[in-house]
């Protein structure tokens, strides 16, 4: 057979040998990457007619950190330990491979190594003939591919250091993408466990407020599983009452992008509305080319914000009689001014309650205050105010009330309603009303005012009955 035709063989048999390594490299992943390497390097062995080949990865102390070889049949195995140091087992040819220079001796007997190299050739098996290629990422030496023969000199001809090294290229690209995926899968693993250990439930959201993502804390305070929750809109988790809230945040994230925050009721596990507070930031990376995403923490504040409450309505309450102290009362008030609805507002004050005290004595007369305040009570909505402001001195807004014939009636019903609930012994229970408006929420404080007066008048007009003042009057 002529050179010419060996030549061309030898390159038909490379590509054949080239694409089957490709193959099995390219599929393989961490798990299988040992059986891989040690199937591609038989092909090579077998294909280079060598007694060895060999692959070896380094770690950044120059030390062997893993190896794979395969060995002809018959031919003795001299694995170096993991761990050893490059220099002790490959000499000098350590500094040239970390350049990235391949090596190839035809006669290693002919080349003028030093006596200690001469005798570190001579351990490696009779070492005869030797090629080695970097395997390189970027000018980090990841490893190298070795061919070795023990029995007579070799010629390592283009075609075969061509193989060996597009051998080490796919080593590399394999070296990079286990890297990556295992630095990823590590990346993910801690990911899942700060989510499944944080007791804040996470949701990911589009700048649309759709859920890409929901950490299991979440999902176990929803009651929910990831499919069930990704790809529907957040807001359909919070109570309809509170939504407005939720939407409010998440245009502002969208137009001004400055963090949020909102305290709303969600849908618990058992179907209940249960308070949050959430915490709402805008997450851009634009230089990723990612989209950006809405990062919510959800705490579950439920018991907190029942107890405050209740705490909050306790010290708003009047504890003689239930009905709201001066305090909430005045709060009430200063919440009506920026109302844009109308008031009617009136002032009570319980007729000769000194009588009540001095004949029957201070518990009947606390006992005569509650009978009072249950009327009154009876005598407005739900969402009106009724509350004690001082000791026998009682005061009420209404709110949305539009005519003044509401006031007639909202005095004579006060009047009458505690009437009905008088003792049947003892002094007369009866109290004077004034009643001020309908007028403008924004008034109220200068109508009650007005109401307190027109108390006074129906108190000097004999008592047990009310005076109504015309909100127009209010000076």
């Amino acid at each position: 057979m002529t050179d010419a035709k060996t030549s061309q063989v030898q390159a038909e048999t490379a590509q054949s040998v080239g694409a089957r390594m490709s193959r099995i490299l390219s599929a393989a992943d961490e798990a299988t990457l040992d059986s891989a390497v040690e199937t591609c390097l038989e092909e090579l062995g077998r294909y280079t007619e060598v007694d060895l080949a060999f692959v070896v990865l380094v770690d950044d102390d120059d030390r062997i950190r893993d190896m794979w070889e395969w060995v002809r049949p018959g031919q003795p195995q001299q694995r170096p330990p993991v761990g050893a140091r490059l220099g002790e087992v490959f000499g000098s040819a350590t500094g040239f491979l970390r350049l990235g220079r391949t090596l190839a001796f035809d006669d290693v007997r002919t080349v003028d190594f030093s006596p200690a190299e001469r005798a570190l050739a001579n351990a490696n098996g009779g070492l005869v003939a030797s090629a080695m290629v970097p395997v390189m990422l970027g000018t980090e030496l990841l490893g190298f591919v070795g061919l070795q023969t023990s029995q007579e000199p070799r010629h390592w001809t283009p075609t075969v250091i061509g193989e060996v090294e597009r051998f080490a290229d796919l080593l590399v690209r394999l070296s990079t993408r286990t890297r990556q995926r295992s630095a990823l899968a590590v990346a993910n693993a801690r990911a899942r466990r700060i989510a499944e250990y944080i007791p804040d439930g996470l949701l990911l959201l589009t700048s649309s407020g759709v859920v890409s993502w929901a950490s299991p804390s979440f999902l176990i305070m929803a009651g929910v599983s990831a499919k069930e929750i990704e790809g529907l809109m957040a807001v359909e988790f919070v109570c309809p009452t509170d939504r407005s809230d939720f939407d409010r945040q998440l245009e502002r994230l969208g137009h001004a992008g400055d963090d949020g925050s909102a305290t709303v009721r969600i849908r618990a596990a058992n179907g209940q509305w249960r308070w949050a507070d959430l915490s709402f930031r805008l997450a851009s990376d634009p230089d990723l080319g990612v989209p950006d995403e809405i990062v919510v923490t959800v705490r579950d504040t439920h018991e907190r914000h029942v107890r405050e409450t209740r705490l909050e309505r306790e010290s708003d309450l009047d504890p003689l009689t239930g009905l709201a102290n001066r305090g909430a009362f005045d709060r009430f008030v200063e919440h009506l001014a920026v109302l844009d609805a109308n008031v009617l507002v009136a002032f009570c004050d319980v007729d000769d309650f000194k009588r009540f005290n001095d004949e029957l004595g201070h518990d009947k007369g606390d006992e005569m205050l509650r009978r009072v305040a249950r009327a009154i009570e009876r005598s407005v909505r739900t969402g009106d105010v009724a509350a004690r402001i001082g000791g026998d001195e009682f005061a009420l807004i209404l709110v949305g009330v539009e005519t003044e014939a509401e006031a007639s009636r909202l005095g004579a019903r006060l009047v009458e309603t505690v009437r009905s609930v008088a003792p049947q012994v003892g002094p007369r229970l009866t109290i004077s009303v004034g009643v001020c408006g309908p007028g403008p929420a924004a008034e109220a404080a200068r109508m009650l005012r007005k109401a307190d007066e027109a108390m006074y008048m129906a108190k000097r007009a004999g008592k047990d009955g009310w005076v109504r003042s015309d909100w127009s009057s209010v000076g």
